[in-house]
């Protein structure tokens, strides 16, 4: 009898309701749901509110699994095989609640655990649970420090807090692990509250797809009045309504309607240093243009970006100085032994349409042409930036982590404070920082957002508005002819 045989007949001789009934865990709804949807599918993903019990659910799925790792222990030990189970968070402490959960069951129900080979240290990192002589074993695992995502062959992968992972963590380290069991049915199961429309919901897509590639794939979201009995009054619980009157709104879907929105926390969700920061140089191919935002006390920018022939953004400098004067803003540049010869070679300026008389005067002393167009909604602008955070759509194809497969937008390491704002730039999350913002729920603090401001300028005026083709086009074969 082969492996995946001799598991499915164990799976099934095992009743996962009984053992839940052991270790006191009685599952609400939607965990019923989780739990069922493992028999048909491998990977399940499960955007969740605040308090839901999605560690709860995933720590006692554990639990089964040491009970099914007992039952085929003696098939293993032959064959020098185990099953092996990873718990991985962005911290520790992420991974450490579904352990948590797995450690106090089997401590409750009496089970052994291997010593030396088990540790609960949640200060030090250092949580590994081992069983039957080794044949079973959970480890948490920070995704802080990716070198230590290798190892063997898994059964099963809980990816905790999923949302704030970066989408290589899955692609490049966890996911060509569960291929040694696929025909077992290695499984992984992402847990998270959502963080913005990022590569987690790409996944959750896959499991509202039709598309029969995705049959492995199952999603639901669970609010958080899924708990009924934490939440009793469901949507309308006394507990739901206080959380909802401190949040704004987009803060409250996804904090705890369990939505996927882009009007909370971070800007620029998709942006991180690995990805996005290289050591850049100017190339003589490619025009090079100037953004601009207008300051004093808040400060004057200037950032250096050059296209290439396929759209490819890439931010080569910046300046950045608070209390300058227009006039000492534009001589500070063109005297800098970097920013000038920079200047020199630029070709158009893409201004602060609120300052026309700082873009004049840079403009004459520079030698550009100042362009229009760079106003319009704020969100235009930054949708705009956000898509050239992402890869080119042609290179869907290959793998994240492929050295090919890189964002259409770069910046160079010496933009230190592009690169601080394009991760501290965010959205309210309290209605009392809300307060006085026009369209707060939609709308980013005013704070962190000088070089946002320059670069979406750039953008929206050199690649024009969805709804503005032709004036796309005509700017690029202005430059490129």
């Amino acid at each position: 009898m082969g492996q995946i045989s001799l598991d499915t007949n164990v799976r099934k001789a095992i009743s996962q309701t009984k053992i839940f009934d052991r270790v006191g865990y009685g599952p609400h709804a939607v965990q019923r749901q989780l739990h069922v949807a493992k028999r048909d599918h491998r990977f399940r993903v499960l955007p969740a509110g605040r308090r839901t019990g999605k560690s709860t659910a995933g720590g006692h799925e554990l639990t089964t699994a040491a009970h099914v790792a007992h039952a085929v222990r003696n098939s293993l030990e032959p064959k020098g095989k185990r099953h092996e189970y990873w718990i991985v968070g962005p911290e520790y402490t992420d991974a450490e609640k579904e352990f948590r959960v797995l450690y106090n069951d089997i401590t409750r129900l009496g089970m052994p655990m291997d010593k030396p080979g088990t540790y609960y240290d949640a200060v030090g990192g250092n949580m590994h649970l081992s069983m039957w002589g080794g044949r079973f074993l959970v480890h948490a695992k920070s995704a802080k420090y990716p070198g230590t995502l290798v190892g063997e062959g898994l059964m099963g992968l809980i990816m905790a807090e999923a949302a704030k992972l970066k989408p290589n963590v899955w692609t490049k380290y966890c996911r060509p692990m569960l291929a040694d069991y696929a025909r077992e049915k290695s499984w992984a199961l992402f847990s998270t509250t959502p963080e913005g429309k990022n590569w987690l919901y790409d996944q959750f897509m896959r499991g509202q797809s039709t598309d029969v590639l995705d049959d492995q794939w199952w999603s639901l979201r669970m609010p958080s009045w899924s708990n009924d009995i934490l939440f009793p009054g469901g949507r309308q619980d006394p507990e739901i309504l206080e959380m909802e009157r401190d949040m704004t709104e987009e803060k409250f879907k996804q904090e705890i309607g369990a939505e996927f929105t882009e009007f909370v926390g971070r800007v620029f969700k998709r942006f991180n240093e690995e990805d996005h920061v290289r050591n850049l140089s100017y190339d003589p191919r490619w025009p090079l243009f100037i953004a601009q935002d207008a300051g004093f006390s808040n400060p004057s920018v200037a950032l250096f970006v050059q296209v290439d022939v396929f759209n490819n953004v890439r931010v080569i400098a910046e300046y950045y100085q608070t209390h300058r004067q227009p006039g000492e803003f534009a001589a500070d540049v063109w005297e800098d032994p970097r920013l000038g010869p920079l200047a020199r070679a630029a070709s158009l300026l893409y201004p602060d349409p609120a300052d026309p008389g700082t873009a004049a005067t840079i403009a004459d002393k520079w030698q550009v042409k100042s362009m229009g167009g760079t106003g319009g909604e704020l969100n235009d602008r930054l949708d705009l930036i956000r898509r050239w955070l992402k890869p080119d759509p042609i290179l869907a194809h290959l793998e994240d982590g492929d050295p090919e497969k890189i964002p259409k937008m770069l910046i160079d390491r010496s933009c230190v404070n592009l690169i601080r704002e394009m991760n501290d730039y965010r959205y309210p999350e309290t209605r009392e920082e809300a307060s006085g913002n026009r369209n707060a729920s939609e709308h980013p603090l005013k704070k962190d957002d000088h070089t946002p401001e320059a670069l979406g300028r750039f953008f929206v005026g050199h690649f024009g508005h969805d709804e503005l083709p032709n004036e796309q086009a005509t700017q690029s074969e202005a430059v490129y002819g």
